[in-house]
């Protein structure tokens, strides 16, 4: 997988909370550093995203974009 951002961080999902309209992913990347990402509830379930799967941060200059296989 390529992208056109080269500022990539990996990590892994810890835990996910569901709202109505959006969920807040929790995404353990290098150390014990934790990074928040808003999602869409379709994006989550678009990107089958769960708990221990591991996710690429994609960080543009006012976004952060999760993105996976």
């Amino acid at each position: 997988m390529k992208f056109s951002t080269s500022n990539q961080i990996k990590g892994k999902i810890m835990e996910i909370r569901k709202g109505a309209v959006t969920a807040v992913v929790y995404v353990a990347i290098a150390g014990d550093t934790n990074v928040e990402v808003s999602v869409t509830i379709p994006a989550l379930e678009t990107l089958k995203l769960y708990e221990g799967k591991p996710v690429i941060l994609m960080i543009n200059p006012g976004d952060i974009i999760i993105g996976c296989e």
